[in-house]
């Protein structure tokens, strides 16, 4: 890439801006752009063609591809026909026949001069979707493998689950499951989840029919008591056990799916649910769909994700949350939602001693110590909550940490504080003992 074309440092700074992490590289042949976007695998580089124009190819990493797959593979992509308009896979470096593992990647090229940031967003877009849903093709193409052969599938699944290996192992994934405060029955009931994938596994392997369990959950429960903490590390499990190919999480909640004039909100709803293909789709107080009147485009949502479910069984996976109340007339008055989402979490409210230690857990990951006089009003603090329907759980000891942290500030001599003074929260920067303030209409992912 020659100095002559600065705007390329426009596209560089572009590109790096739309990356949850810049790995290195610099758009050049040589040295290509390495990042991570959406949790995807993605390469960027500029090079010269003989009219003297310069194009950018973007390349999303799909998947290694074993020998034992490269011919059905190389005549899936000569006949796919898929819906985006600005991606292409291909394999690399591998003939069909070829005792190599190659790798398949979606890729697409533009001009450089001229890409723009709606150009590149469309074509990030574009290959991002494609790499997912190519990704759960292959899956199923693994697993076909290993039926027709099932002396060889510890070398196919290595060779072909290579997103799904990367990530970390079921046992670790259910260890820091198991470290979480409370949700003893929620353990539980993933734990089973668990084991009854990994019995219709081992019956896949030995030929027999395999009843696996649906990957479509409802979680209820105040807020606070975790739904999102869970959500996410789910995603993880179901990729980890081979139930998705990807495992990433997408968060919504009611305005990330229903748009403002009729007709779009099918698109938006639809653009969500391909975005989470190869993962989890987590709707967060799922309940506000429903209930809005014959004029409310929330109804829309709810047809769209249904039929999307429908048309793209075992590709992704569906959590639905919120308020265990308004969950249930929510599943309940809709016969399509009550046919796919048949088995319900209950996340039930944290008692005093758990969110004592919640407080303390959030202290010690942020480097604060408290006294032994200081944990005692915690203590009595929290104890002294007032217990009613939208109670916060998690959500009031942060907000009650917040306020701490703030007195602790006010408290301590920021210029001649050593760092134990800096880390030691003392009795006098606990608040005196009173309920919390009552929930609002904010939406807060997650229970820390």
């Amino acid at each position: 890439m020659s100095d002559d074309h600065p705007e390329h440092t426009e596209l560089l700074a572009l590109l790096s801006s739309r990356a949850d992490r810049v790995s290195g590289g610099g758009l050049t042949e040589a040295e290509p752009l390495e990042i991570i976007i959406r949790g995807e695998s993605l390469s960027a580089h500029v090079a010269n063609q003989p009219d003297g124009s310069q194009v950018l190819t973007l390349a999303v990493f799909v998947d290694d591809v074993g020998p034992a797959l490269h011919d059905r593979v190389e005549r899936w992509i000569a006949g796919h026909r898929g819906p985006e308009p600005f991606a292409t896979l291909h394999l690399t470096a591998a003939a069909p026949r070829s005792l190599a593992t190659a790798a398949l990647l979606a890729s697409h090229a533009v001009l450089a001069d001229t890409a723009d940031a709606r150009q590149v967003d469309a074509v990030l877009n574009s290959l991002i979707t494609l790499a997912r849903r190519a990704r759960t093709r292959l899956d199923g193409f693994a697993r076909d493998n290993v039926r027709n052969n099932p002396a060889r599938a510890t070398a196919t699944e290595h060779a072909l689950q290579g997103d799904a290996n990367s990530g970390r192992p079921t046992d670790v994934i259910l260890a820091e499951l198991e470290a979480l405060v409370g949700l003893r029955t929620v353990k539980e009931e993933i734990a089973a989840l668990v084991r009854a994938q990994a019995v219709a596994e081992q019956r896949r392997a030995a030929g027999l029919r395999a009843v696996t369990p649906s990957p479509h959950l409802v979680f209820v429960g105040n807020p606070g008591t975790g739904k999102t903490t869970v959500a996410r590390l789910l995603g993880e499990l179901y990729r980890s056990i081979g139930v998705l190919p990807s495992g990433h999480v997408i968060e919504v909640d009611r305005s990330g799916l229903v748009a403002g004039y009729v007709g779009q909100t099918a698109l938006k709803t639809a653009n969500v649910c391909e975005r989470a293909i190869g993962g989890l789709l987590f709707v967060d107080e799922a309940y506000a769909l429903a209930g809005g009147g014959r004029h409310d485009f929330g109804q829309e949502a709810i047809d769209t994700l249904l039929a999307f479910m429908e048309n793209h069984r075992g590709e992704f996976a569906v959590v639905v949350a919120g308020y265990p109340r308004p969950m249930a007339r929510f599943i309940h008055t809709n016969p399509g939602l009550k046919s796919r989402f048949d088995h319900v979490l209950r996340f039930e409210d944290f008692d005093p001693e758990d969110l004592v230690r919640i407080f303390s857990t959030m202290a010690a990951d942020r480097d604060y110590d408290l006294t032994p006089n200081a944990l005692d009003r915690v203590t009595a603090h929290i104890a002294a909550w007032t217990r009613r329907q939208g109670f916060g759980n998690a959500r009031d000891v942060r907000n009650l940490f917040h306020e701490v942290i703030r007195k602790h500030a006010v408290l301590i001599d920021a210029d001649g504080a050593d760092a134990q003074a800096l880390r030691t929260v003392t009795a006098d920067a606990i608040p005196d003992p009173r309920g919390p303030l009552p929930p609002t209409d904010s939406h807060y992912p997650g229970y820390l």
